[in-house]
């Protein structure tokens, strides 16, 4: 979608205001010139409005109340406010039509700052050569094409831009706003709900399946369904816990920087280096030490292991089922047999088994008692097979108990070790507060905070990570179960072959989804980071860039790099311009490797941005599409203050100009009176090289020039 025209009626001091946007590829940039004051929020909320509504202005801009009309607007006279926007849009490779959206709605003032409103009118006509085609259902059709929620990456002010992936939030809000402008700039959002809507109906046929095969398996299917939940929530919990260590692991980073920054301390370096170490060797050992109980759990949940144990008692019960099998009482073929015979419409004797006759009714009712036995014949068949097959691999008798040996020296000699370097790490990091610094003991009283904290929840991720093994190996045990007793079942082989159509579908498209999620990330992460350091134009060499690198995680968090490989907050460790160049840079990244056509409409993006800085982020936000780029539109408004030292490129790239003034700035900064009762704003065509008698203020630069000129409505 480009847009063409926007025309707005009574929206705040916007009584009557048009202006035309450049659609031209090669210019891709509008520019709208306006102080602060002279209504450019009021065009931005006026834009949004007339794409959502006010429910959808509302969300955007988290106001309890809005008010649209002027409070200037008489008490008690109903005032008709309308948006008008035409816009190019093209869908699915068609050739590219136009469309008028017009929303309209009465609002009339009552006492104070009171207001009732009517119900909302929109229509969005297709203009055509024979007049227009109204589109059904405006509000879904836009909902398509320019999605509310992503309302705040098409149209945003210079606060949001800073504020819309940094802006002192949480992480996981961050990665929440990233991972949601991905999934659906990207289309992955469609592939998601692909996702659930198939594991939707899989497990729709997974309970007709199992009601249909009997009692058993609906119970089977109903216990798998709770350890899969059981399992879910055990991921979840390690997720959020891992998360939260991660961060203490990077703020120890911090302080562990910070304490390297002290110099001139007495013996300071030397023990910041020999805590480094000590903390190290010690991780290592945990890690080991880990590994060594993981082992000792997968050790005793081994059949082997419970064949060496159990050896005697095992053999006495593989003897009787051997015994069993010598009497041919299993493995039973009988039912396939009689099964064959049927088939065949001939008996083993010869007899023909013609449908009707009476030995084929009698071959039938043998091979309906057969499969009544055949179900335990089958399991004790299969549970013969198998001790079999372990007592084999369990026949070394001393197995069990040498691996149970040297697992148990080896934990012990890590536990040792681990007390004797936690011995010296405390009398290195007491020494260390023992420095008369107050930083020094307060970055080591931090910094034993943090440890203990990281320790709680290593134990606590160890002891999660034994409940998942556990939970994943019972349900992958349930699984099989309730396959075996499935296969045992008669299920209706329309059921059987629609839920595993089903199954095979979620699969797919959850494959998909994946790949190409990973893929868009990794594309645009390498756009982001090339962005970012072309506007802040800085050196990011290991050795002397203060940014290193930028990075989108596997988790949909951003990454400032810093030197050494360590990371930085993005809400807190970097300044309002780098902020600023980041969010754009995600912004243009994400929108490049989409696709998309779309307007990119930022209200006073350069605050706190200057010098070359300044004139680099122009640079990016405004530089046309190659050849094989996607053509896009940006619409910058701007103060004077803005404008300055980034003239030539805006006039090397700016396709449309104009002026946006308000009538209250007079006397104090308009030179001219325009004469009327009420405050308004009106817009002229005055480039930012130009002044007239709507737009010139007293403390304009001598250097523009003057244009003689009628003010638009």
């Amino acid at each position: 979608m480009r847009l063409q025209r926007i025309h707005v009626l009574n929206f705040k001091l916007l009584h009557d205001v048009t202006i035309d946007l450049s659609t031209d590829p090669a210019r891709p940039l509008t520019v709208i010139r306006a102080e602060n004051g002279s209504g450019k929020t009021s065009l931005h909320y006026a834009i949004l409005w007339g794409l959502y509504g006010i429910k959808g202005l509302r969300e955007v801009t988290r106001a309890d109340s809005i008010r649209l009309t002027s409070t200037a607007s008489p008490v008690r006279v109903p005032i008709t406010v309308e948006v008008s926007l035409e816009f190019e849009v093209q869908d699915d490779g068609d050739a590219p039509a136009r469309f008028r959206l017009h929303r309209t709605v009465t609002e009339t003032p009552t006492d104070g700052d009171d207001i009732s409103r009517g119900k909302e009118f929109l229509r969005i006509t297709r203009l055509t050569e024979a007049g227009g085609e109204q589109v059904p259902s405006p509000d879904q059709w836009i909902e398509q094409r320019l999605p509310g929620r992503l309302a705040d990456v098409f149209f945003t002010n210079g606060d949001d831009v800073q504020k819309f992936i940094t802006g002192r939030q949480h992480a996981h809000e961050r990665q929440a706003k990233v991972h949601l402008a991905i999934e659906n700039l990207l289309g992955i959002g469609k592939l998601r709900r692909a996702v659930e809507d198939t594991t939707a109906v899989y497990r729709v046929y997974e309970k007709r399946a199992a009601k249909d095969a009997g009692a058993k398996v609906e119970a089977l299917s109903d216990q798998k369904d709770v350890l899969k939940l059981k399992f879910d929530s055990l991921e979840e919990q390690i997720a959020k816990i891992t998360s939260r260590r991660s961060n203490m692991e990077d703020a120890a980073v911090e302080i562990r920087r910070e304490f390297d920054a002290i110099k001139g301390n007495g013996d300071l370096d030397q023990l910041n280096s020999q805590i480094t170490d000590l903390e190290l060797d010690i991780s290592t050992l945990e890690k080991r030490k880990v590994g060594c109980l993981r082992e000792m759990t997968h050790l005793l949940r081994n059949e082997v292991t419970s064949w060496s144990l159990m050896s005697e008692t095992l053999t006495a019960g593989l003897e009787r089922l051997d015994e069993l099998a010598d009497r041919r009482i299993i493995p039973s073929h009988s039912v396939q047999v009689l099964d064959d015979c049927l088939g065949a419409g001939e008996c083993i004797c010869g007899e023909l088994l013609t449908p009707g006759s009476p030995h084929r009714e009698r071959v039938q009712i043998l091979l309906d008692e057969q499969r009544e036995k055949t179900e335990m014949s089958e399991y004790l068949s299969d549970t013969r097979y198998r001790a079999r097959a372990l007592r084999d691999m369990g026949s070394n008798p001393d197995g069990f108990e040498n691996r149970r040996v040297s697992l148990l020296s080896e934990y012990t000699k890590t536990v040792q070790d681990i007390q004797r370097k936690g011995i010296g790490l405390k009398s290195a990091t007491e020494r260390r507060g023992r420095i008369d610094d107050e930083k020094v003991r307060r970055l080591q009283a931090d910094l034993d905070d943090l440890h203990v904290k990281m320790k709680d929840a290593s134990e606590e991720l160890g002891r999660l990570g034994d409940r998942l093994e556990a939970a994943k190996e019972d349900l992958a045990a349930k699984a099989q179960e309730l396959e075996r007793a499935e296969r045992e079942a008669r299920i209706s082989s329309d059921v059987g072959t629609k839920r595993n159509v089903a199954n095979d579908l979620m699969r797919l498209s959850s494959i998909v989804r994946n790949r190409l999620e990973g893929d868009y990330v990794n594309r645009v992460s390498t756009k982001l980071e090339g962005m970012f350091h072309g506007i802040l134009g800085a050196d990011n060499s290991e050795t002397r860039g203060v940014y290193t690198g930028v990075k989108i995680t596997n988790a949909f968090d951003i990454n400032v790099m810093s030197q050494r490989g360590t990371s930085l907050d993005p809400d807190f460790e970097i300044n309002g311009a780098a902020q600023r160049a980041l969010t754009l840079s995600f912004v243009w990244s994400l929108m490049e490797v989409a696709g998309v056509v779309a307007p990119r409409f930022i209200d006073t993006p350069l605050g706190m941005v200057s010098g070359d800085t300044k004139r680099r982020m122009v640079e990016a936000i405004t530089r046309p599409p190659e050849s094989s780029g996607t053509p896009f539109q940006v619409v910058l408004l701007l103060t004077r203050s803005e404008i300055a030292d980034v003239e030539e490129i805006l006039d090397d790239r700016g396709g449309a100009f104009v002026t946006l003034s308000c009538s209250h700035h007079y006397p104090g900064d308009l030179q001219n009176d325009w004469h009327i009762e009420y405050p308004t704003s009106r817009t002229c065509a005055c480039t930012h090289r130009q002044v007239c008698d709507v737009c010139a203020r007293r403390r304009d630069n001598e250097l523009l020039e003057y244009r003689e000129c009628e003010a638009s409505r």
